[in-house]
């Protein structure tokens, strides 16, 4: 049998290498792919832990000019102007703290959503009317961040403020409490007679186990 020369070089294994390096490479970016599919849905939370934004006021409002000595306004934090819009003329909710800016929707169902913004529950109050107003919305449906969608709604902390312009007026609440419900907990659209803000979505992120509830206290 004839043998190679110690000197000559096998002509396979470069090609050998050059694959083997393809498939590496490949690899290495469907890895990526997927840490960055995966990693993506919590990308806001992340998002807003590290840089805490500001929080944003796209209009007109009371709460930027706040009389001394009325201390359910005075308690709020600090909330800059940074638009500075007319106050809209349609109905609005405003969550400043998470750039929340959304319409107001009315309709039997929830399918009112498709339209983007959040839902008043049917038959339960208004602003005008006081008592318990419900509202509703996504959690997940439009890709975050995005001022449509209720994602951060769990960062928004007690205390914070929450505007609802209703038919050309505002309304300021502040976050008095939350809690977390099972969807049969129905008495969460039960009216009060107090004015009273309470929206909910669902619970946790990409579930519909339970409703993340939070509820607000009219303060002006």
């Amino acid at each position: 049998m004839t043998q190679l020369p110690s000197n000559t070089v096998d002509s396979t294994t470069p090609r050998r290498s050059k694959a083997t390096g393809w498939w590496k490479g490949l690899a290495a970016l469907l890895i990526l792919i997927g840490t960055v599919i995966v990693a993506y849905p919590f990308i806001p939370a992340i998002r807003f832990a590290l840089l805490k934004p500001s929080p944003v006021l796209p209009y007109t409002t009371k709460l930027t000019d706040r009389p001394a000595g009325q201390t359910a306004l005075a308690a709020l934090p600090s909330l800059p102007v940074v638009k500075n819009k007319p106050v809209p003329s349609g109905n609005r909710i405003v969550i400043p703290s998470i750039g929340v800016d959304m319409p107001i929707l009315e309709g039997p169902t929830q399918r009112v959503l498709d339209r983007g913004g959040i839902w008043h529950i049917p038959n339960t109050s208004d602003p005008i009317r006081g008592g318990n107003m419900v509202l509703s919305g996504h959690r997940w449906q439009y890709l975050p961040p995005s001022s449509t969608t209720l994602y951060l709604l769990d960062k928004v902390k007690d205390g914070e403020p929450i505007i609802v312009y209703w038919q050309g007026q505002e309304y300021d609440y502040r976050v008095a409490s939350r809690d977390v419900v099972s969807p049969d907990r129905v008495e969460i659209l039960n009216d009060t007679p107090q004015p009273k803000l309470t929206i909910f979505t669902c619970t946790p992120l990409f579930s519909t186990k339970q409703r993340l509830v939070l509820y607000g206290e009219l303060i002006s």
